[in-house]
């Protein structure tokens, strides 16, 4: 740029120079001189003096106006001074060279605009700090006034000007070997595709980008990229061999950083966020809120019960969540999709009540029992004891997952989000008419169901078991019970006794070739020797710590 073709010709009062910036003053020509006035007006020295600045004639002083300049006046007619300065000049008007200490590359300051030309904007931080940043990183239609404050960022200083090299905050700069420096964010259009990476021109400047600074992520395919203007940041520079290397990936892992740190910003319990399914796991699905990952387990996918997590989300799909909580000491946010949709037992009183019966799907299995769904989002439990009227050794035996089943609701809780089923009593009760099918002194058969130390259960009708001690086995001695039936084994026994209230047969294989008659009242009233013998008590326990055929 070349030097103004002009000077400042007027006084300026002495109580306005201690006010304005001192490259305000000197901003003129090299034949520019400012004039003051002294206090004393019979002084010659001191009355009125010219301080020649650079080598020339000392100029005359002017008559004094009538009226002394505002500094409003005075800050617009150097502004316009100082848009035609070149920054050398600019420079030496300002008092000598610049002061670069403490304004490393990639400090951020703040300075004031000082004063605009075509080409750059003028910054100063202080009365012997200034800088200058490129016109073109300002918009077109954007407002640049002497005054404004500005965020720039420390690119370089210059020795030869005195003047810091800057940009704007976060501005894209326009690549030249001047002002090319390590960590600028650069535009470049890729050119092709080469061995070991992208080949791209930055407008005249070749450079190259390696494939594993492409992106964040790995990519399978890099020529997608090929003929587009991508923004990367110069990661080496080597102005002597001409050999620029940029990073896509850097410029991103940036702009992903600013948008992680707003968004944890705005996050807050209970809002509902979009995401997508990024990865799935055992226990759950990591969603991507827009830059920051939560995590959704299994249990708040669904009301209902989830064995899978793939049965209910896959990688890729959208979804709306609910942000349940957000741990900013361990960089953590729980996630929930079921408390994005309505609760389904918010009106389950209404339409579950005690004793109604219906159908139910199995849908997972416990050693305790059986969880019955009866609708997505409610399920019910089905106790163990209340699989069958008969006995159940394991809740497999009974049902299995997905079997459609008969229930009957025995319990609801509401408070607690339980309801118990039954199975057993939405079927006819086999122990209804036991008394009339299973006469005393009667002989059934039966199979035999299971062994224990003190006898053998022999199931009589579905449903219905009975006992037969050990004692009541043989007439001889029985060491076990398997010496005499063998579980699965169909056997004749006699009925001895029933227990209706506490649901329980007692049962006889010895007995069973004795006559009925001789169980009857009066039976052996001609025969008083055998009566003592049948209806002598019993004085110890029956085997197995039974004292009757009813403990058990």
């Amino acid at each position: 740029m070349a030097p103004p073709a002009w000077g400042i010709r007027h006084f300026v009062p002495a109580k306005l120079l201690d006010d304005i910036p001192l490259v305000h003053l000197f901003v003129a020509s090299k034949k520019a001189v400012v004039m003051t006035n002294a206090p004393d007006p019979n002084a010659q020295a001191d009355t009125v003096s010219a301080r020649p600045m650079f080598e020339g004639s000392l100029a005359a002083p002017a008559a004094p106006p009538e009226s002394s300049p505002s500094r409003a006046q005075i800050d617009r007619e150097v502004a316009e001074a100082m848009a035609a300065m070149d920054p050398r000049d600019l420079a030496e008007l300002s008092g000598g060279t610049m002061r670069g200490e403490g304004a490393a590359p990639g400090t951020e300051l703040t300075g004031t605009v000082a004063g605009v030309s075509d080409d750059d904007v003028f910054v100063e931080f202080g009365p012997k700090q200034q800088g200058v940043v490129p016109r073109l990183q300002f918009g077109k239609k954007e407002p640049i006034e002497v005054g404004r404050r500005v965020d720039v960022v420390v690119d370089r200083f210059d020795e030869s000007t005195g003047l810091l090299i800057l940009s704007r905050k976060g501005a894209i700069q326009r690549a030249t070997w001047t002002n090319l420096a390590v960590g600028h964010l650069v535009e470049g259009r890729v050119t092709g595709v080469i061995k070991g990476g992208l080949e791209l021109d930055l407008k005249g400047i070749r450079a190259f980008m390696p494939g594993s600074q492409v992106d964040v992520n790995p990519m399978k395919d890099v020529s997608i990229l090929l003929n587009q203007v991508i923004r990367c940041e110069v990661v080496e520079l080597d102005r002597r061999n001409k050999n620029v290397i940029v990073s896509r990936r850097r410029a991103l892992e940036k702009e992903y950083a600013e948008q992680r740190d707003k968004l944890r910003a705005e996050l807050a319990n209970g809002q509902v966020r979009h995401g997508v399914v990024r990865r799935i796991t055992d226990f759950g699905a990591f969603v991507d809120l827009g830059g920051v990952d939560g995590l959704l387990h299994i249990r708040d996918l669904s009301w209902g019960t989830v064995n899978k997590v793939e049965d209910v989300v896959h990688e890729g799909q959208e979804v709306d969540v609910v942000i349940l909580k957000v741990d900013a000491s361990k960089d953590r946010i729980s996630l929930g999709l079921k408390q994005a949709q309505p609760d389904p037992w918010a009106g389950a009183g209404n339409k579950y009540t005690m004793g109604e019966s219906l159908k139910a799907r199995v849908v997972r299995l416990a050693d305790f029992g059986a969880f019955a769904e009866l609708e997505p989002g409610i399920d019910g439990l089905i106790p163990i004891s209340e699989m069958s009227w008969g006995r159940v050794k394991s809740v497999s035996e009974a049902c299995s997952i997905g079997d459609m089943v008969d229930v009957k609701i025995i319990r609801v809780e509401l408070e607690k989000r339980r309801i118990a089923l039954s199975m057993k009593q939405a079927q006819a009760d086999p122990w209804a008419g036991v008394l009339q099918s299973f006469t005393p002194q009667s002989v059934i058969k039966g199979t035999v169901k299971r062994l224990t130390d003190f006898g053998a259960f022999v199931e009589v009708a579905p449903g219905i078991e009975g006992l037969i001690h050990i004692s009541e086995m043989s007439d001889k001695r029985v060491n076990t019970c398997a010496d005499v039936v063998q579980v699965g084994q169909e056997v004749e026994t006699r009925v001895l006794g029933v227990d209706a209230e506490q649901r329980r047969i007692s049962l006889s294989i010895k007995q069973v070739k004795a006559p009925a008659a001789a169980f009857e009242p009066g039976a052996h009233a001609g025969m008083p020797e055998l009566a003592p013998k049948l209806q002598k008590k019993r004085k110890k326990p029956l085997r197995g710590g039974l004292t009757s055929h009813f403990e058990w």
